[in-house]
């Protein structure tokens, strides 16, 4: 089932549980790779990432006002914006019931990966205002305790005690911290944050509201500069 216009509630909960998780058990969990050490690191997370983008432009909505302002700015509907990932992930995914991290950190991860991994290949280095860097590490492993090992500054080294979406230090690189990010969590709150959403929508009238906005916006025909002749 794809995208229609005016979605009601029923067919929205439908899409949530058998559109979008269905994609997900088919199209990201074979490149998670479950039982290997090694594949899907960049697949995984480009997949969901552009997938909490979508989540987050429905749960934001894409109203009128807004939609004549991007005209207006930029000649074209900007449905999908970083302020509301960022805003999705802070209140669904950093959720006490699925990773407080996220809050924490979340949009330091969307920065670091989403642009990165989408347009330029590999997950982005960020640097802070105090001078110091923040490198990347992904894993497959447990949300807590786990060890890590990865590569920077040409050399190789190993953490211990590493926690999903944290921010750490290694004396042995002076002047970087870590973003430590598992594939394996990554996909398991997606799918958990798709439920906390579903139910959400069933309590919330401005939810349904927000999601019929940017849904119609979507399947809205986007005019192009060409013309078959």
């Amino acid at each position: 089932m794809a995208l229609v216009k005016d979605m009601k509630i029923w067919q929205i909960k439908d899409f949530l549980e058998n559109e979008l998780k269905e994609q997900i058990f088919l199209e990201i969990a074979p490149i998670l790779y479950i039982g290997q050490t090694t594949g899907g690191y960049f697949g995984v997370t480009r997949h969901i990432l552009c997938l909490v983008d979508f989540l987050g432009a429905l749960y934001c909505g894409y109203m009128d006002e807004e939609k004549k302002e991007d005209f207006k700015r930029y000649k074209k509907m900007i449905i999908s914006k970083p302020s509301k990932v960022e805003k999705f992930i802070r209140e669904f995914l950093g959720d006490e019931e699925i990773d407080s991290n996220y809050k924490k950190n979340g949009n330091i991860f969307y920065k670091m990966y989403r642009h990165g991994l989408v347009h330029l290949y590999q997950p982005k280095t960020l640097k802070q205002k105090n001078g110091r860097e923040v490198i990347w590490a992904i894993y497959k492993g447990p949300r807590q305790r786990a060890t890590i090992q990865f590569k920077a500054d040409k050399g190789e080294y190993i953490i211990n005690n590493v926690r999903h979406l944290d921010i750490v230090s290694n004396p042995a690189l002076s002047n970087s911290d870590i973003l430590t990010i598992s594939i394996t969590c990554l996909y398991k709150d997606l799918l958990t944050v798709i439920d906390k959403f579903n139910l959400a929508i069933e309590k919330d009238a401005s939810l349904v509201k927000n999601w019929q906005s940017a849904s119609n916006a979507i399947i809205e025909a986007e005019e192009i500069e060409y013309e078959n002749k």
